[in-house]
């Protein structure tokens, strides 16, 4: 896929101008502003270290349009997750992104199957292969499948509100422009 840069921005700040007091949900994280691009080299560094191949469209937004920023929600984390604490970085542990996403249909354990440790209901295992895109508020992340079946698909990580890890969106250019489209959040 490829994506227009000038568009995007175009729209970003037909946003920005619509909402000037920032009251939508998540602008006033995000300010409808995207971070610079990234360099190939840069992405492709990345894939090696972390022994992934980035899905063609998220790649191409990360080089064509914007090492994240503006998008839905709070918006889009940076790539080598700078903007995240340190203590919400699991997704760069070694050999995280090169595991296999365990899921290909919803899951919840606390739903489907009586109690369980709280240990075990967040254990990162449950995410591995998956790169964690977007706050979505309440500790609800998005999340990018990078490995295994579900490879490009996004999914929606809800075990802070006992809501388990369900399929999300199709892809990341769809979640982005629906946004880009009608940024109020669904």
């Amino acid at each position: 896929m490829e994506w227009d840069r000038a568009e995007v921005i175009g729209r970003l700040d037909y946003l920005r101008r619509t909402d000037p007091g920032l009251t939508r949900f998540g602008s006033a994280a995000h300010r409808y502003l995207l971070n610079p691009p990234l360099a190939e080299h840069d992405v492709t560094a990345f894939e090696a270290r972390h022994g992934v191949s980035l899905p063609d469209d998220y790649r191409a937004f990360l080089i064509e349009v914007g090492d994240g920023g503006a998008g839905p929600f709070a918006g889009v984390f940076r790539l080598d997750r700078s903007d995240r604490p340190a203590c919400h970085r699991e997704d760069l542990l070694p050999g995280f992104l090169a595991g296999a996403f365990p899921h290909e249909v919803p899951w919840n354990e606390l739903g489907d199957g009586g109690p369980q440790s709280e240990d075990d209901y967040f254990d990162p295992s449950r995410i591995r292969g998956s790169l964690n895109l977007s706050n979505q508020g309440c500790g609800y992340m998005v999340r990018l499948v990078l490995n295994g079946p579900q490879r490009g698909t996004l999914w929606e990580d809800g075990r802070s509100g006992d809501m388990g890890i369900t399929p999300f969106r199709p892809d990341f250019a769809t979640w982005y422009l629906e946004w880009l489209r009608d940024p109020m959040p669904r």
